[in-house]
């Protein structure tokens, strides 16, 4: 299992190069983790970019921050390469083509199932997809932690990925196996109405319990 929080510097590989994967990638960096995007484009605000390919190759842990559309294709091209590794999934299955955002599958499936099987050697994880992209790492806020909730089938990649969660500032809650996303999913759509109705951007959700 990869260690966090004073192990050392981790090789982090982040499949994506929008908003989410550069604010990883920085937030990454900041702890000392050696970081590389996985895009086509030749630079991304100076960070070290390669093609997806050798972005999972080159790393211990891989992070999906793509476009929920395009991840199930994404990731069914890098299965061999991604075959062994924890993979975190930080996408939703959003579409806005009624001009309301909206999930593309929910109920009795999810991305995150549909990432699973598209990689099936993967150890796949669903994390990140609950916040907006500028409190994934070292959040800071007046209540605290807030709590990220995560799901997936393999407990080692889960042990793993919430050390890097708490190592950058985050409560972290484990739902369960990866079917738990289609709990997960509509999460993201509670955050987003939310900052529509009051113009605020800057909140995440926090767990309370008595023990």
């Amino acid at each position: 299992m990869l260690c966090f929080g004073g192990g050392g510097a981790v090789r982090i590989g982040i499949v994506g190069s929008g908003q989410v994967a550069r604010a990883l990638a920085r937030g990454y960096a900041a702890h000392g983790h050696r970081i590389r995007l996985g895009t086509r484009q030749a630079e991304v605000e100076g960070l070290p970019v390669g093609s997806p390919a050798e972005a999972v190759r080159d790393a211990d842990l891989v992070v999906l921050a793509v476009r929920g559309t395009v991840a199930v294709d994404l990731v069914t091209s890098l299965a061999e390469a991604l075959e062994g590794r924890v993979l975190v999934d930080a996408t939703n299955p959003l579409e806005g083509s009624t001009g309301v955002p909206r999930l593309f599958v929910g109920h009795t499936d999810s991305l995150g199932e549909r990432v699973q099987r598209a990689a099936p050697r993967a150890r796949v994880v669903k994390a990140y997809n609950i916040v907006g992209n500028a409190l994934m790492v070292d959040p800071q806020l007046p209540g605290g932690p807030p709590t990220m909730f995560i799901a997936g089938d393999d407990d080692a990649a889960k042990a793993t990925v919430t050390g890097l969660l708490q190592e950058t500032g985050w409560d972290v809650a484990d739902l369960g196996g990866i079917e738990a996303s289609r709990l997960l999913e509509p999460m993201c759509l509670a955050w987003v109405a939310y900052g529509a109705r009051t113009g605020t951007w800057s909140h995440a959700l926090k767990l309370l319990h008595a023990d």
